[in-house]
């Protein structure tokens, strides 16, 4: 900058630094309109999810719609539908996810999520010899997690849904018996493979009958 003679120099800018509070509000405003950050954050805690119900095996997963909606403390509710698939099959299964989002950390939170909804999955009748092999796998793990010896089941309402390629999701609910130590109502969500004849998935939780049907459920 050139100064004429006799005029007076120029003062010094000095750079007055933002507030720590006020750069952290205006990166968590950048974030909230940052979409594609968003989808990645969330589509990445889902996918592991998914990994991690089933002891890793590995999926895929593809995305349809996501919806999200301004939460408390700087979160935002996410929440939408895909499908998943294990590596090496075909067919696709249909679920719902729910989850939050970090706005500041541009993190997501892990996720709520129903299988066996969506695409190709139908309603099918209880095998009832498919629900006697869940009565007993489940009172053989009972007994083994808490170890009791007195296990008995009454399941009261049983819902079956088939899905992808040969696989079955019950949810059910009823009323876990463990002798003299009691009872407590119990939900069951399991998911079997046909092929194999194994159960993929096998979650309970004892809680208060909901009041209404759900669908199967899994990492509740």
């Amino acid at each position: 900058m050139a100064v004429e003679p006799g005029a007076p120099s120029p003062m010094p800018v000095k750079a007055v630094p933002m507030p720590p509070a006020e750069l952290a509000s205006r990166a968590a405003m950048a974030r909230s309109n940052d979409r594609p950050t968003l989808e990645k954050a969330v589509a990445g805690v889902v996918v592991g999810a998914l990994a991690a119900q089933f002891d890793g095996r590995a999926v895929e997963a593809r995305f349809g719609a996501i919806s999200d909606e301004p939460g408390e403390s700087g979160q935002r509710s996410v929440s939408g539908e895909g499908q998943m698939r294990f590596t090496g099959d075909v067919a696709w299964i249909g679920f719902q996810f729910r989850t939050r989002y970090d706005v500041l950390l541009g993190q997501a939170g892990p996720p709520e999520l129903v299988l066996g909804v969506g695409g190709d999955a139908r309603p099918v009748p209880n095998d009832t010899a498919m629900v006697q092999r869940l009565d007993d796998h489940l009172v053989d793990t009972l007994r083994r997690t808490l170890g009791s010896t007195s296990v008995r089941l009454q399941l009261d309402r049983i819902e079956s849904v088939e899905t992808g390629q040969d696989y079955l999701l019950i949810d059910a609910w009823g009323l876990a018996d463990f002798g003299i130590d009691g009872s407590s109502n119990i939900r069951i969500a399991a998911f079997y493979d046909r092929r194999s004849g194994q159960w993929l998935q096998l979650h309970y939780d004892m809680a208060t009958p909901p009041a209404a049907a759900l669908p199967p459920v899994a990492g509740r």
